[in-house]
């Protein structure tokens, strides 16, 4: 088996296998980070496992607009609104009068003729109503049509113009283009969701230039282009604040898959955060992955330090790690009007690794040889440890303190016991 992380960077996810750690006496001194002037992964040595799915640039689009011939019949009638509800009630209503009405004449002769007309009238009227109502919006688009050909036009153009003006500011970023940028920003009138993916995918682009051009030491240069970049193309504080955190996020993810993390690398970085003015709140994530990632350093099979484990063991075997956290379980949840799947906290639990198997101690203690264990992989954006094994066994989802020390400890620990069984 093998351990991988996926992680979304800014340009897309990544994900990359955790093979044991390079000492650091290894790692080249180069100060130079692993990401390229667009953002790219930059390989400096070979070992990893690295694969990235780098996601188109969206454009900026109009929102369609649609008319009443847009809307089906039926949900012009009912509609969820007050008036729906009434209509929906006055049809059933008519449906129950028509059926009884029938029952009559069947039963009775001509006198459930009284209860079909109104059963017909409960029915018919809310259609009737709609299709009045419905004719008159269509007669009304009719005579707005020209204004809102012309207002599209308009619009069309602003933002022809303004994505213009960004590409320039991509290729170019001196003050001529800030200053087009953001005479053009100002004469936008559009809303802010609609043009403000692409400015800051510009904005990133910008950032990844600005890096691999200056460098991390002059970090303070790369954070005041971007800062004045954000401005000029109008971005809300809360997206400038993003861009950076993407560019120091993306810096620091290739640098821990490339395995490069030492010493020099970790004094650029550092200069980078503080150079783009990043708290330790603005990247938690980040400075932990580092972290434990160090721990690792030295840590294989031939030196696997062992620890105390919270109950007894089998013969001959030994804990490597214990790790706190909690189990997950799935439900279904509704977003949007649609249903998606989620994993949230069920109970806390401890997971013990041996030199033998996986103990995870809960309400309920479930124990997984390490020979039957197929695939371990780390979400960290949303700090989930999976453990898949064996068919029959249930595939575990895990929050735990340090996964990703605890997923390559488990890695680690598959390959301990590889002697044939015959051999003492």
């Amino acid at each position: 088996m093998a351990f991988y992380i996926r992680k979304t960077l800014a340009l897309g996810p990544i994900r990359f296998g955790v093979a044991p750690r390079k000492p650091l006496e290894s790692i080249d001194s180069d100060a130079a980070l692993s990401t390229g002037a667009k953002g790219e992964f930059l390989r400096r040595q070979t070992r990893a496992f690295f694969f990235a799915d780098n996601r188109s640039t969206p454009g900026a689009t109009l929102p369609v607009t649609r008319g009443i011939s847009g809307t089906p019949f039926w949900k012009s009638v009912f509609d969820g609104t007050t008036r729906g509800w009434i209509f929906l009630a006055s049809t059933i209503l008519g449906v129950i009068l028509l059926l009884l009405g029938v029952a009559v004449i069947a039963r009775k002769g001509p006198q459930g003729w009284v209860e079909v007309i109104l059963g017909l009238a409960a029915i018919v009227t809310p259609l009737v109503m709609t299709a009045q109502t419905r004719r008159k919006i269509r007669e009304q688009e009719e005579r707005d049509r020209a204004a809102r050909e012309e207002e599209e036009r308009r619009n069309r153009e602003m933002l022809a113009a303004y994505t213009t003006a960004l590409d320039n500011l991509r290729a170019s970023p001196n003050d001529v283009a800030l200053g087009a940028a953001a005479r053009e920003r100002e004469a936008l009138t559009l809303p802010y969701e609609i043009w403000s993916g692409l400015a800051r995918r510009t904005v990133v682009a910008i950032a990844f230039d600005a890096l691999h051009r200056l460098g991390s030491e002059k970090a303070s240069e790369v954070n005041d282009l971007v800062t004045r970049a954000s401005r000029a193309v109008g971005l809300s504080p809360a997206d400038e604040l993003g861009v950076k955190v993407d560019l120091y996020r993306t810096a620091a993810w290739h640098l821990l898959a490339d395995d490069r993390a030492a010493s020099a690398q970790e004094a650029s970085l550092r200069q980078l955060r503080e150079g783009l003015e990043l708290g330790e709140n603005d990247v938690p994530l980040e400075l932990s992955a580092v972290d434990e990632f160090a721990r690792l350093r030295g840590y294989s099979r031939d030196h696997a330090p062992k620890t105390d484990c919270p109950f007894p063991l089998g013969f001959h075997e030994y804990c490597l790690h214990v790790a706190k956290g909690s189990i997950l379980k799935r439900t279904k949840a509704r977003v949007d009007k649609k249903r998606i799947e989620k994993l949230v906290p069920d109970e806390p639990c401890t997971l013990i690794v041996t030199n033998r198997r996986l103990i995870l101690d809960a309400k309920k203690r479930t124990e997984i040889l390490l020979p039957k264990i197929d695939d371990v992989e780390l979400d960290a954006d949303e700090n989930v440890l999976a453990i898949r094994a064996a068919k029959g066994i249930k595939p575990l989802d895990l929050q735990l303190d340090d996964p990703i020390y605890t997923g390559t400890v488990i890695d680690i620990a598959t390959s301990l016991n590889e002697r044939p069984r015959g051999f003492a």
